[in-house]
């Protein structure tokens, strides 16, 4: 039976630049097995995605850099959960590639790095990944319900506060290019309703919006207004191995500082 683990990423990663970050760098791919990182990186290629941009490509694995990535029911208009920097989306592609899932997109200036999702599952193998995937979708439920249990009894201003501080923690703090009318259809209400909350947070002295850009004043001051600050969902991706099946001699990892789940 295979050890797995969940952690988040250090401080130094999440608060590094996007420009300083490559896939060595992201805490999930270091804790895979040598020839799965090999395999990774022969295969895979660098992008950066734009806000709102087109949606991630459903049959590749994507390690998040930076930036953060939403995920939608089909053509649903609001957002479900997150996948932060430092998580991977798409290791449930590599199992049941023809499968329907949530459409991907990129919710603000996002770093990747992709590789096909067929070939981790030809390096791990399909009993490695179905352990990893079973374990992501409890803490994917857990996600969810949380979820949404927010977006039926929270106010908009608290909702809108709340995803504020998740793409501003995501982004490293860099600039937020995102609309009002984006922000309406992450939340699933309509923009006017984001416009009052949105002018109630700039009264309050606590973000500044224009352009499509907004300006976060105070950080502690939002967290404040916000009704949840931690990431939808945050664990799910982040979920990783640790030592793979012994009879896969050629997974096995080295020792790992990752916190041993029960």
């Amino acid at each position: 039976m295979s050890r797995l683990s969940s952690f988040s990423p250090s401080r130094a990663f999440i608060t590094a630049p996007a420009r300083e970050l490559g896939v060595a760098d992201h805490p999930v791919f270091q804790a895979l097995p040598l020839e799965a990182r090999q395999r990774i990186e022969a295969t895979g290629r660098l992008q950066r995605a734009q806000s709102f941009g087109r949606a991630l490509a459903e049959h590749e694995l994507h390690f998040v850099l930076n930036g953060a990535v939403g995920l939608f029911p089909g053509a649903g208009d609001i957002c479900v959960s997150l996948v932060p920097a430092g998580a991977v989306q798409g290791w449930d592609r590599a199992l049941w590639p023809t499968s329907p899932g949530p459409v991907a997109i990129p919710l603000v200036e996002t770093l990747l790095f992709s590789t096909p999702a067929a070939s981790i599952l030809d390096t791990l193998g399909r009993d490695w990944l179905t352990r990893l995937v079973m374990l992501q979708a409890q803490q994917r439920l857990r996600g969810l319900e949380a979820e949404a249990c927010c977006n039926a009894s929270h106010a908009v201003l608290d909702r809108l506060a709340k995803w504020i501080v998740r793409l501003h923690e995501g982004s490293a703090g860099a600039p937020l290019h995102i609309t009002q009318a984006q922000f309406g259809q992450m939340l699933g209400v309509q923009r006017t309703s984001v416009n009052l909350a949105a002018a109630r947070l700039q009264a309050l002295g606590l973000v500044r919006f224009g352009r499509g850009r907004v300006r976060i004043l105070d950080l502690e001051g939002l967290r404040a207004a916000s009704c949840c600050v931690a990431p939808a969902a945050s664990l799910a991706d982040r979920a990783a191995p640790v030592r793979a099946p012994e009879s896969k001699s050629f997974l096995q990892a080295p020792e790992s500082p990752l916190r041993r789940m029960a």
